[in-house]
């Protein structure tokens, strides 16, 4: 998959900056960039990792939530591991690559537009997989940052589980 910007290069953004802002003072900001978001080196080739902690969102639609960053995903999904687990995937999926805020409000128009009656955003999945798309990749800097919604989990095998910390 061709990538638009690396994880650190969307933090750097305009838009995520003001995002980050909203998000508290400059002491919670730095907290969270150390902990909470992930870092390229950090990812291994065709190895995804899901958080099944308390904090997991379905925000884009019914989909299996990934991120290439493990600790990132168990800091801030597991509450640095006090709840849920690390499932470990393989795989090669397609991503559309929308990192970028204003390229995901148009496909996100696009998709309302030609799938009009679609609940709970399965209009995202339907206009990505229309595509020839496995998933999305997103940025919130309010979450992961980098983060990957996969719709076709055909894609990837499940290797294992890391047990969550006593």
């Amino acid at each position: 998959m061709k990538i638009s910007k690396t994880a650190e290069e969307l933090l750097e953004l305009e838009e995520t900056r003001e995002l980050l802002d909203n998000y508290g003072d400059a002491y919670l900001i730095e907290k969270k960039k150390k902990k909470d978001l992930a870092k390229t080196c950090n990812y291994k080739k065709g190895v995804f990792y899901h958080a099944t902690g308390g904090l997991g969102e379905s925000g884009l639609g019914k989909a299996l939530y990934l991120g290439k960053d493990r600790r990132a995903l168990n800091n801030f999904y597991n509450l640095d591991g006090t709840e849920g687990c690390i499932e470990v995937y393989v795989g090669d999926p397609l991503f559309i690559d929308l990192v970028l805020y204003d390229q995901f409000d148009k496909f996100e128009c696009v998709a309302k537009e030609k799938y009009p009656n679609e609940k709970y955003n399965a209009h995202l999945r339907l206009l990505a997989l229309v595509l020839g798309y496995d998933g999305i990749r997103y940025y919130d800097p309010i979450a992961t940052g980098e983060e990957f919604v996969l719709y076709n989990t055909d894609k990837v095998v499940l290797q294992k589980t890391k047990n969550k910390k006593k």
